[in-house]
């Protein structure tokens, strides 16, 4: 149990020692994660396609995370730039999946919802961590 909680706080510490840009890429790789697993159950693509999924609409939500942390991160609270990111990504995730990668609307709606919102979990854990780390050193 030691060793699980000193785990924890060694990537509590990572997080927060990230800038604006490496907590984007570090939200990325976890995006390309969730997106291929989505890509694959939802769409039923194939591995080349699931890739292709999985690795071009995330870079574009990773540009969106680091505009939104870049410039957001010391106005609102993370809960409200969870919020904010996850819709946007629902908007680019139905663009990318509809018009660009041309899979059926409804399809393409149920991985608009299902994924952004694993993200925007994911994107609220990043800056949970990232938030309280600096929140308890400043005291």
């Amino acid at each position: 149990m030691k060793k699980f909680i000193f785990e924890i706080s060694r990537i509590n510490s990572l997080i927060h020692s990230l800038n604006s840009f490496g907590l984007s890429v570090v939200y990325t790789v976890g995006h390309i994660i969730i997106a291929w697993i989505c890509a694959t159950l939802i769409f039923n693509a194939d591995f080349l396609m699931a890739s292709a999924d999985a690795t071009i609409e995330p870079i574009i939500n990773g540009f969106w995370f680091y505009l939104l942390h870049k410039y957001a991160h010391n106005k609102l609270k993370p809960g409200s730039l969870a919020v904010i990111y996850t819709i946007g990504h629902f908007l680019i995730a139905t663009t990318w999946s509809f018009m660009i990668l041309g899979f059926e609307l409804q399809y393409a709606a149920l991985d608009a919802v299902i994924e952004p919102l694993l993200n925007g979990f994911w994107f609220y854990f990043l800056m949970h961590f990232w938030s309280n780390q600096e929140v308890s050193e400043v005291k």
